[in-house]
This record gives structure tokens, C-alpha cells and sequence, in this order.
């Protein structure tokens, strides 16, 4: 009986120190590689994010060539607010390559609430044929700059408004047009 005591403490202790073994040395164990094994999986998805992001840029560095060009195109569609002497000058042009007699004049900049940019209004009155005219809005309308025609109203000479004299060089049926364009600038407004 005391032999089967002895064997039997001996077997309760063995189990004993084989469990304090397990709870101390096994089971950290597995957990650091638990632990790690999550960390791993987390610098997967890094190195999978950082991957996505080269191929973007790579992407964007061959596509770069062709959006340049759109760019700087984008950029001139603006006239400058600060002195738009280039509009104006475009707006001349097409007069002398329409012959259209005109007379401009701006206003201040601002930006509507719709409006996706700040603006200028330029009222302009004109003179010309009909035909005329109508060349001189297209030339508008295609030109560089990014434009919007309001309020367009276009009148015929007649005998009456010929006879005031200040219309000489223009005949009955020719056109006179009063209407505002709307460019937008690359301006803000001052507070």
C-alpha cells in the first residue's frame, strides 16, 4: 500500500510539474507565435497597400505625359483677374477678324453661389451685319477662354437710327447688339 501511495504521488506530482510546465513554457510559446502570426498578417496588408500605391503612382508617371498637356490647356481657359488685358485683346481680335465695331465694358470680379469659379462680366455693345455678328459669338463661344453669353438682345438699324449720324458706314438691317459675357478668371476675391 505505501508503495501504490508513493506511485501514485509520484504520478499526481509528475502530472503536476508536466501541466506547470505546459502553462509556462508551452503555452507562451504558442501564443508568441499566435501573436505573431496576427502581425505578419498585418504587414501583409501593408506591403499588399504599399504595392496598390506604387502601381498607382507607376500608373500615374506613364499616364503623366498625356494629362500635362490637358493641364496646361485647363490652366488658359482662365483669364487673369488682376488685369484681364489678354481677354480684352481677344475680344478685339475677333471684332477686327469680323468686323464687328464694339465697345467693352468690365466689372468687377465676384462669384455667383452657383458658380464653380469667380468671375467678370463684360457688357458689350456691337455693330455690325447680322452675319457678322453671328461670327463674332461663335469665335466667342470656341475661343481660349471660358465664357458664358447673358442677356443677348439684338436689335435692326433703322432709318431713325441711322439718322443720328453716329452710325455712318452702316445700312438698314444691320445688326446692334447688347448682351453681357461672363469669363471666368484664376482670381479670388480680396476680404
Amino acid at each position: 500500500m505505501i508503495l501504490e501511495n508513493k506511485a501514485k504521488l509520484s504520478l499526481i506530482i509528475f502530472l503536476g510539474i508536466s501541466i506547470l510546465i505546459i502553462v509556462f513554457s508551452i503555452y507562451p510559446l504558442f501564443k508568441s507565435i499566435n501573436d505573431n502570426a496576427v502581425e505578419l498578417s498585418f504587414k501583409k496588408q501593408d506591403v499588399l497597400y504599399l504595392d496598390n500605391k506604387l502601381e498607382n503612382i507607376d500608373e500615374f508617371q506613364r499616364n503623366y505625359k498625356e494629362i500635362k498637356g490637358n493641364l496646361e490647356k485647363g490652366e488658359n481657359l482662365f483669364a487673369a483677374s488682376e488685369a484681364p488685358v489678354d481677354f480684352i485683346g481677344f475680344l478685339e481680335e475677333i471684332s477686327e477678324k469680323t468686323y464687328v465695331s464694339i465697345k467693352i465694358a468690365p466689372s468687377a470680379l465676384s462669384k455667383a453661389f452657383n458658380d464653380p469659379w469667380f468671375s467678370m462680366v463684360f457688357q458689350i455693345k456691337t455693330i455690325s451685319g447680322f452675319r457678322n455678328f453671328l461670327e463674332f459669338v461663335e469665335k466667342l463661344e470656341t475661343g481660349p477662354y471660358l465664357t458664358q453669353i447673358k442677356n443677348l438682345n439684338i436689335t435692326r438699324l433703322t432709318k431713325k437710327d441711322l439718322s443720328t449720324g453716329n452710325l455712318s458706314g452702316y445700312s438698314i438691317g444691320d445688326a446692334q447688339g447688347n448682351f453681357s459675357v461672363k469669363v471666368f478668371t484664376n482670381g479670388m476675391l480680396e476680404l
